[in-house]
């Protein structure tokens, strides 16, 4: 049996309606959250828990993938060509707009906002450097067709298998 997808229904201006089904783990997970919540929120409702949930998840994310901080420091070195510094990878975000930069021959420019990947617009197997110039977003699968365009269709199927193994 397919698992139900859930449902966002518009219901007013800035408000919305949600349907979803979860697993007894997550109901759990909820029920504690609410339990802890319970001094901000004495109703008990569930959207604010939700939304709390969220926040703290999106902020540990931003901080994972953008290095996203309140407090910045300094940049440490890395052995590795492939490292992007973290104040390159903040400065390219907020450059970029949490948004593909991928153009197309006919000036389209894609909008995807899920899986970005910071691209080297000279590879670092041709010595590009992990520069704020040098890195943009991009979706997977730009970064792949931008890859495929720099190294050729075969070899990234050769890499892709290879690195499947």
């Amino acid at each position: 049996m397919e698992p139900l997808r859930p449902r966002v229904t518009p219901l007013a201006p800035e408000r919305f309606g949600l349907q979803v089904t979860i697993d007894q783990e997550t109901h759990e997970l909820l029920q504690r959250a609410r339990d802890l919540l319970g001094h901000q929120n004495p109703t008990g409702e569930i959207a604010p828990v939700i939304k709390r949930a969220l926040e703290l998840l999106v902020a540990r994310l931003e901080k994972e993938k953008f290095a996203t901080t309140k407090h910045p420091g300094t940049s440490r070195p890395s052995a590795s060509a492939r490292h992007i510094p973290a104040a390159v990878k903040r400065a390219v975000r907020e450059r970029d707009g949490d948004r593909c930069t991928f153009v197309s021959d006919s000036g389209m420019r894609c909008g995807a906002r899920n899986r970005l990947e910071f691209h080297h617009l000279e590879p670092v197997a041709r010595g590009g450097q992990a520069t704020t110039e040098n890195v943009r977003l991009v979706c997977r699968a730009h970064n792949q067709h931008e890859a495929e365009r720099a190294f050729g269709a075969g070899f990234m199927e050769r890499k892709r298998e290879e690195a499947r193994m």
